[in-house]
């Protein structure tokens, strides 16, 4: 018994810090919002391996810019 109650506080925990990340993504996604309209306006006007290359790109640095929200949040 001990053993699965550990467990559901383990999995309690988890959830609640994937439910407080999700809330702070979307928080610094509204707080960007003109930044990530400014790129997919810019991502628009390009064409061929130019317009792959700046989706991969914006894509791949928004993913990492949330994923590093704990480290930049103050304490």
């Amino acid at each position: 018994m001990k053993i699965i109650n550990k467990a559901f506080n383990l999995i309690g925990k988890a959830l609640k810090g994937l439910i407080k990340w999700f809330k702070d993504a979307g928080m610094e996604l509204i707080a960007q919002a003109f930044t990530l309209l400014g790129f997919f306006i810019a991502w628009l006007t390009l064409t061929g391996s130019a317009r792959d290359i700046v989706g991969i790109a914006v894509l791949a640095t928004t993913i990492i810019w949330l994923i590093t929200i704990p480290l930049r949040k103050d304490k």
